[in-house]
């Protein structure tokens, strides 16, 4: 096809540049689309309808699947190449992208708008009904660094990234167990209520924990535990979305909300069929490594101590398929990638749908109210965290076994497969945890940095 080894910089890749390509592609009737030339490119005719004839080309030397998202090996054939990346399609969709792109567009093809040919106008497809069709503005809370309304006032709700130097006697304690929650941010996604209306702003509402939007108010927790990380991401009155109200209302606490932005309507599960076909799909890749959900726990552990000994493709491949997970999320408030807008100093709502800061805000207080409510009702036990950051959790154990924790009789973690459940990441002595807290480090964080996903 005549492209260089190393891909084109700044304003050859736009889309009319007279890059020696594109001049080849506009001669037999053909363009790319508005991100131009780049490791991933979606080439269709210039007459035709780009969402029903197009040519999607992965530029391996430009970096297309060597990212580190798909965690390919770098020395594949082509021909594993291609089969890693036919399993993924035949498992997702066909991949334009980064796995979290592919995610993400995943969920409009599961519940597509209609369509219609965009040279004819002709009625392609009806579309479903709990489709997203309506392009609006983000509430000012909602709208993310860069936008033309972002404001000082933004949304609170963030992971918990949080740790504690250790009690006299935990430091007594010789080990430090490191655990993840599996896919914590699309853990329970499927029940998250959506609405297709924009936001309308409201003063001194009822909270009601079927109503999406976000609400101006004061979550302080009366009666915080030392040992625990703090439920909420704010002190005094800060912007919250609905789930991390309906936790707020299940610690005891009375919401009310000062302000609020609102989208009333129908609502709909709508990461619901997302979430069941990114899940079966999964299954079958940990099918094929060997993990099933009805192995003992015992047999699971020592079917995921020999996981980094199994087939490379195939751990690249469930590695791709938790990135389509976990972070299409971050897709829902990206900025614009197109060369007409990358410089602008304030840029306006991208005109898709699908563009959702405020489920981005929403999926993650979701998440942090899970985790939180699973280690109150683990510490019952007594077994308190010393940190945690998004997913992953540490606490200080008298074996280096997994199950000192989960077989307590409150423990509100299962060890297992599915999204939610837990699995083992790492073991540390004390002493290398005591040296992470004096150099104020969170060694939660560290270990999910530096430790293999699977």
């Amino acid at each position: 096809m005549g492209l260089p080894t190393e891909a084109p910089a700044g304003a050859q890749r736009h889309p009319r540049s007279d890059h020696v390509l594109l001049n080849q592609l506009r001669t037999i009737g053909w363009q790319s689309d508005d991100h131009g030339l780049g490791p991933w490119m979606r080439l269709h005719p210039t007459t035709g309808d780009p969402a029903c004839e197009s040519i999607h080309l992965a530029v391996t030397p430009w970096g297309a699947l060597h990212e580190d998202a798909w965690r390919l090996p770098d020395n594949l054939s082509p021909t594993q190449l291609a089969t890693a990346i036919g399993q993924y399609a035949n498992l997702v969709r066909t991949p334009t992208g980064e796995p979290s792109t592919c995610g993400h567009r995943l969920m409009s093809d599961l519940r597509p708008p209609e369509h219609r040919h965009a040279v004819t106008r002709a009625l392609v497809a009806r579309g479903v009904p709990s489709a997203l069709t309506i392009c609006t503005d983000p509430a000012p809370c909602e709208a993310p660094s860069g936008h033309r309304l972002a404001g000082e006032d933004t949304l609170a709700d963030t992971d918990i990234d949080w740790w504690r130097p250790p009690t006299p006697e935990e430091a007594s304690r010789p080990h430090v167990l490191c655990f993840a929650v599996n896919l914590h941010h699309f853990a329970d996604s499927n029940n998250l209520r959506v609405s297709d209306a924009p936001a309308h702003h409201a003063y001194h509402p009822a909270f009601d924990p079927k109503t999406p939007g976000s609400w101006l108010v004061d979550l302080s927790d009366n009666d915080p535990h030392p040992l625990l990380p703090p439920a909420f991401a704010s002190h005094g009155l800060a912007w919250h979305t609905t789930p991390a109200l309906t936790y707020a209302a299940l610690r005891g606490l009375r919401p009310q909300p000062v302000r609020a932005w609102l989208r009333s309507g129908k609502t709909v599960p709508y990461f619901d069929p997302w979430y069941k076909h990114v899940r079966l799909a999964r299954l079958a890749v940990l099918k094929s490594l060997g993990l099933t959900s009805d192995l003992d726990t015992p047999d699971l552990l020592a079917a995921l101590r020999d996981l980094p000994r199994a087939d490379r493709v195939q751990r690249a491949l469930l590695n791709a398929l938790d990135a389509t997970a976990q972070d299409a999320f971050t897709v829902l408030d990206q900025p614009p990638a197109q060369p007409d807008q990358a410089l602008l100093t304030s840029w306006p709502t991208p005109h898709d749908p699908t563009w959702r800061p405020d489920l981005r805000a929403t999926a993650t207080a979701n998440a942090r109210a899970n985790v939180h409510r699973k280690l109150s009702r683990t510490a019952r036990d007594g077994h308190f965290p010393i940190a945690v950051a998004d997913g992953h959790l540490l606490y200080a154990t008298r074996t280096p076994d997994l199950t000192e924790i989960t077989e307590a009789p409150n423990c509100d973690f299962r060890i297992g497969l599915s999204p939610g459940q837990i699995r083992p990441v790492a073991v540390r002595p004390m002493a290398w945890y005591q040296a992470q807290c004096s150099d104020n480090t969170n060694a939660a964080r560290a270990l999910k940095n530096s430790c293999a996903p699977w």
